[in-house]
């Protein structure tokens, strides 16, 4: 093979084939982004019943343990429950073939859902409805393209734009921002990005936590030199090699502890510290793995995790950066902040395996907080946004006629 790639330019050959098979498949996903067929910009015949509310989303496909997903599937049961009509839309779908799957996938993964689901074709359906969301970047365009709903929002969990280097995606996701939206927004950090640099109307709800299955259980003892590592390294702003830097920078230092990495693909790490890896684990049992621990270690260089609360509300003292999405949202005393540099987290994590009674100071906090937030309640804040803005909408088309 070496010969023919001398003497022919093969390799040459191979490369330039890969590379156009790599711009065709980016190509052909932008235009099936960009190329769908805007329907009429009209509003519902009937009038709204604000008790009833007929309420659509367009979701990327989903997989088991997808955590943007659970919150999407959250407050949607909820909102049913409060007695509004939903639908969803799979849009792209490349693990489900049927809105029929798609439910069940739903129902025995992540919470019980009554209403509709369908797959969502490159022909938009002719749906009408009080409220169209979408649920991130790519499920903006078809959404932007459909009529027949009094008003359009934009569930916006993170800051997608900085998912990706400088270019076509980043682009592309950052022109949605600019759609005619309202965006409901998981905190505030994200909720000032949408009106103070793209002067969309937004609204804010609270990531919560389910009491139900992230508790103290005082039948667990804890391990006092165990630390709670989320190691989900397939996501970039995760920052698990910082992580990872971090916790070598403390080895250096001579203090003994053990990490319990979670979150991420079963399989060994080169560290100088002793480690288990428990991989991706279904909540009951994470819960379990925070009520052992001593120390909850979690990052996200954009918007918040819903991770570090969850940890909390077992009674796990956290370390996480301080960056300003952190700071938007958790008080001085409620976590330790570690500055993002290998011996800022060394620095935090030694405070804590040192100092007993700084960690009970800040499980006091963080429970104190944990409990003033449930998804009830963070439902309730998406309800009242959408019939703000559905009223909204509703006189303008009146005066408008």
């Amino acid at each position: 093979m070496k010969e023919l790639v001398r003497r022919f330019g093969l390799r040459g050959n191979l490369n330039r084939r890969a590379l156009r098979t790599d711009i065709e498949k980016k190509l052909g996903v932008y235009r099936n982004l960009l190329d769908v067929q805007s329907q009429p910009d009209r509003v519902p015949a009937r009038p709204v019943d604000y008790g009833r509310l007929q309420i659509t989303w367009i979701i990327p496909d989903f997989s088991p343990g997808a955590g943007g997903h659970m919150t999407i599937f959250r407050i949607a049961r909820l909102l049913e429950e409060f007695g509004h009509e939903i639908r969803f839309l799979i849009h792209n779908p490349v693990r489900h073939r049927s809105g029929a799957s798609a439910r069940h996938t739903i129902n025995r993964h992540f919470q019980p859902f009554q209403g509709h689901v369908a797959i969502l074709d490159h022909d938009l359906p002719e749906l009408e409805g009080d409220a169209l969301i979408a649920t991130n970047w790519s499920t903006c365009y078809p959404a932007n393209a459909m009529g027949g709903f009094f008003r359009k929002f934009y569930f916006v969990q993170d800051y997608e734009a900085m998912f990706y280097p400088a270019g076509s995606d980043a682009l592309l996701t950052d022109v949605t921002y600019r759609f005619d939206f309202d965006c409901l927004c998981a905190g505030e950090w994200l909720r000032r990005i949408m009106m103070e640099k793209f002067g969309r109307w937004a609204a804010s709800f609270p990531l919560a936590v389910d009491h139900a299955v992230y508790s103290i259980d005082e039948d667990f003892e804890r391990k006092a030199d165990l630390i709670a590592v989320y190691a989900r390294s397939g996501t970039p702003r995760r920052a698990v090699e910082l992580a990872i830097l971090g916790l070598e920078a403390l080895h250096r230092r001579g203090v003994e502890f053990e990490v319990g990495f979670f979150g991420g693909r079963k399989g060994s790490f080169e560290v100088p510290f002793p480690y288990r890896n428990y991989g991706t684990v279904k909540n009951e049992s994470l819960a379990n793995i925070y009520r052992q621990a001593s120390i909850g270690l979690v990052f996200s260089a954009t918007n918040h995790s819903l991770v570090n609360q969850e940890m909390m509300a077992c009674g796990l003292p956290v370390v996480d950066l301080d960056i300003d999405t952190v700071r938007s949202i958790f008080a001085e005393g409620v976590l330790e902040f570690a500055a993002p540099t290998p011996a800022g987290i060394a620095d935090a994590l030694q405070i804590l395996l040192e100092n007993p009674a700084r960690r009970d100071e800040l499980r006091r906090k963080a429970l104190q907080r944990i409990g003033r937030v449930s998804w009830p309640e963070s439902a309730r804040v998406v309800e009242t946004a959408i019939k703000e803005r559905v009223t909204k909408a509703v006189e303008a088309s009146q005066i408008s006629k």
